[in-house]
């Protein structure tokens, strides 16, 4: 029993040694050409769609959020000198929630703080990095994490958390339009017409829904519009970058973690994101840890506990199966 606890210990350092920044990772920052003096930052997408969703911050990690209602048609008749017993009453629904524990660890050696264009400043801009693609991965996982993942590259990222988009095909109350059926699933006017009408009058007429699609959802309905020989068509095809692309008088918000056969109808707040835990930042050095010190580097880690649940299903349509 001792000798596989070893080789386990053993087989763990051997990874973390392999995932450790090193010199030789960092090659290129080790070069100092005469016309860069700062490292140009790789290009990271942009997440859009969290700073419009809804925050809640429990301190349980799972629970209920609350919501208040009052119903419709409550108003009675109300004869003179008389009183038949009838009250309204508020209703307080719940909407579940189950935060996941999620982090994100990283170690680089000294050697490479001593030996880049930057010298100490990289810690810096490495925890930057670092905490700016944590916000692209809550939002990505907030899309497109499913429990249920299968065997691939991202498995253990999508597994983490059902996200919107599981929660749109597997939560009650959900209105969906099967895209494939409409226009052999080619982007059309007559999908969003079908979202349209699939949504609850009560909620078209509170001026704040959106279409949520990935950019080249969104580009492939410019090109449908720009084919038609009409003033629209023209208009699509000549609207500059700086215009916000509307359908049916309704934002299209572009979002890059979204998939390309997917469009959701929605108010962006209907979405919540439910934290129980706030980002905790680690950092570890030789001085404290024996093993960081024996090989002679830094170690980082990022906590956050975190989910994602949907206010109103009703006030939600799915179109999905597009080509």
């Amino acid at each position: 029993m001792r000798d596989t606890a070893v080789k386990d210990r053993r087989s763990a350092l051997a990874e973390l040694q392999k995932a450790t920044v090193t010199t030789t990772i960092a090659a290129n920052g080790m070069l100092d050409p005469v016309q860069s003096r700062t490292f140009i930052r790789t290009v990271k997408e942009k997440g859009v769609l969290s700073a419009k969703m809804r925050l809640e911050t429990p301190t349980a990690a799972s629970g209920e959020i609350n919501k208040l209602a009052t119903g419709s048609r409550l108003l009675r008749g109300a004869p003179e000198n008389t009183d038949d017993g009838y009250r309204a009453e508020p209703t307080f629904p719940t909407v579940p929630y189950a935060t996941a524990k999620v982090r994100l660890p990283w170690e680089v050696t000294e050697d490479v703080f001593h030996e880049n264009l930057e010298g100490e400043s990289l810690e810096a801009d490495l925890i930057d990095e670092f905490t700016q693609q944590l916000a692209l991965d809550i939002e990505d996982l907030e899309v497109n994490g499913d429990t249920a993942a299968g065997a691939g590259p991202d498995q253990a990222f999508l597994q983490i958390n059902n996200g919107i988009l599981k929660l749109l095909a597997t939560v009650a109350g959900v209105h969906r339009v099967n895209g494939g059926t409409i226009n052999a699933g080619a982007v059309s006017k007559a999908h969003f017409f079908a979202a349209e009408r699939a949504m609850p009058n009560k909620y078209r007429v509170a001026g704040n829904l959106v279409w949520l699609m990935s950019p080249n959802r969104a580009s492939k309905y410019v090109e449908y519009l720009s084919d038609r020989a009409t003033g629209a068509g023209d208009a699509a095809l000549l609207s500059s970058d700086t215009e916000q692309l509307t359908i049916r008088r309704l934002p299209v918000i572009e979002v890059p973690s979204f998939p390309d056969d997917r469009i959701v109808l929605c108010n962006p707040r209907n979405f919540v994101r439910v934290i129980s835990w706030q980002v905790r930042r680690r950092k570890v050095t030789g001085d404290t840890d024996w093993e960081l010190a024996t090989r002679d580097k830094r170690g980082y880690i990022f906590f956050l506990k975190h989910d994602v649940v949907i206010e109103e299903p009703d006030a939600v349509v799915d179109i999905y199966g597009l080509v």
